[in-house]
């Protein structure tokens, strides 16, 4: 294992153990959480889907109906879970959108490494934008009027998110772009905002369609 996913598990440790400890009514009224008093956890819509997290049993599972199923979740999908119930203000989302470069400290942080992972999701839909929408229906995205396809995406309660396609055509290449409510950073950090381009972006890969 190498040093750099050790930290990460060490940082998710202490991320689950603060949850442990917090009060579930603080956290349910910040993040609009429910919370199940018999399994000790956070019932928290994410993507169109509900999971239940377990801050003592440091688990998050996936409620389909009565049921819970473990699924491979990946470390980006956990940290930024933890993330928003830790961190996740009162307020509601304005819905005023904004990229990357207008967030405060945005336009150096997102470049390079912290670019926003969005050059995979080019190459698979660049040239079919209604894959791309059938990809964000399955997200629970809702249609914008913007570039050649664009919809939004409910990530958390409080935390919008937008992709917007232009196709590639015989002039330009493919674009994707990237919008953010403008409340996004009073429930995260640019680096928690990196994670969930992440996340988001893998899962749109995953829910490719032709």
């Amino acid at each position: 294992m190498s040093n750099n996913h050790k930290d990460e598990r060490v940082t998710h440790a202490l991320y689950w153990e603060e949850l442990a400890k917090a009060d579930p009514a603080e956290v349910c009224a910040r993040t609009e959480a429910i919370y199940n008093l018999d399994r000790k956890g956070y019932i928290l819509p994410i993507l169109n889907q509900k999971y239940l997290i377990l801050p003592e049993e440091q688990k998050i599972l996936c409620l389909r109906g009565d049921f819970c199923e473990e699924e491979n979740l990946r470390d980006f999908f956990y940290l930024m879970v933890l993330l928003y119930l830790l961190n996740a203000k009162k307020g509601e989302p304005t819905r005023t959108w904004i990229s990357e470069k207008e967030l405060k400290g945005g336009t150096t942080f997102f470049r390079g490494p912290h670019a926003l992972q969005v050059e995979e999701l080019k190459t698979a839909f660049g040239k079919n934008p209604g894959s791309f929408g059938r990809a964000g229906t399955v997200l629970g995205g809702v249609e914008l009027l913007f570039g050649d396809k664009a919809f939004s995406l409910t990530v958390f309660p409080k935390v919008p998110l937008a992709y917007i396609l232009w196709k590639e055509d015989e002039e330009f290449p493919p674009q994707v772009t990237v919008m953010f409510d403008s409340t996004i950073q009073e429930h995260f950090s640019l680096d928690g905002i990196w994670c969930i381009v992440a996340e988001v972006s893998q899962r749109l890969l995953d829910a490719r369609k032709p």
